[in-house]
């Protein structure tokens, strides 16, 4: 597993509170974002999105991991996905 450096781990911090901004959550008002940093270094953010019907809601992770398979990303070996909520 690889270690992360200072440098990443600022930057994934980052993308993930920038992300949470953008989560719909007009239900719990519990605003999640999160942060996948890719092996070619690439940074992947995603936000919670509620639904009235709680169980069809998805997670911020989700939505990153979702949005990273949508960009032909499918691996992740030894990086960090980091969520951030109110």
């Amino acid at each position: 597993m690889a270690t992360l450096t200072a440098q990443e781990l600022t930057a994934l911090s980052a993308k993930a509170i920038d992300a949470k901004a953008t989560a719909y959550c007009p239900y719990s008002k519990f605003r999640v974002g999160a942060c996948i940093l890719t092996t070619s270094g690439e940074l992947i953010s995603g936000a919670n999105v509620e639904n009235a019907a709680y169980p069809v809601g998805t997670c911020a992770e989700r939505v990153a991991i979702g949005t990273a398979v949508v960009c032909s990303i499918f691996s992740f070996p030894g990086r960090l996905l980091i969520g951030f909520c109110t």
